[in-house]
């Protein structure tokens, strides 16, 4: 995949929740926090900072329609169709100005509330999990593009 793929990204949808394995709630501006993660959401300052979710990857998968936030995503995007083959160590920009490092694309499956609502796990294939190497604010329609 050339990079000129992943280069035509925008933000559609950004989400937090107070705790973890619940669906997220949608909010239209996050604050990035360098090496700590979004303001406000419970995956602040774990290891998986922050998580993407392609709009086009999550539709393919979810067995039912999703509002943003709804398969546990903070950021959900759109235009960049296989975000999944992003690889580790890669930067996105989001915005003009925040920067997020891959750190895994995926993780382990486990039953949780979001999985019965989704109808099955989602992001344990296509879900990209970053770290914050610089903050900001971001908000629903900046682009994104991977640097």
């Amino acid at each position: 995949m050339s990079k000129s793929e992943f280069n035509n990204g925008r933000i559609v949808g950004l989400a937090i929740s107070k705790e973890r394995g619940t669906k997220k709630g949608s909010i239209e501006f996050v604050r990035l926090v360098e090496n700590s993660g979004i303001e406000g959401d419970a995956h602040r300052d774990s290891y998986r900072e922050v998580s993407l979710l392609s709009i086009e990857e999550r539709d393919k998968i979810a067995l039912k329609k999703l509002k943003p936030g709804e398969a546990a995503e903070n950021i959900l995007i759109e235009g960049i169709k296989n975000l999944s083959e992003i690889k580790k160590g890669e930067k996105i920009l989001l915005g003009e100005s925040a920067i997020l490092e891959v750190l895994q694309v995926g993780k382990e499956t486990h039953d949780s509330p979001i999985h019965r609502f989704t109808g099955r796990p989602v992001l344990p294939t296509v879900g990209v999990f970053c770290r914050v190497l610089k903050g900001g604010t971001v908000r629903i329609g900046d682009k994104v593009r991977v640097v």
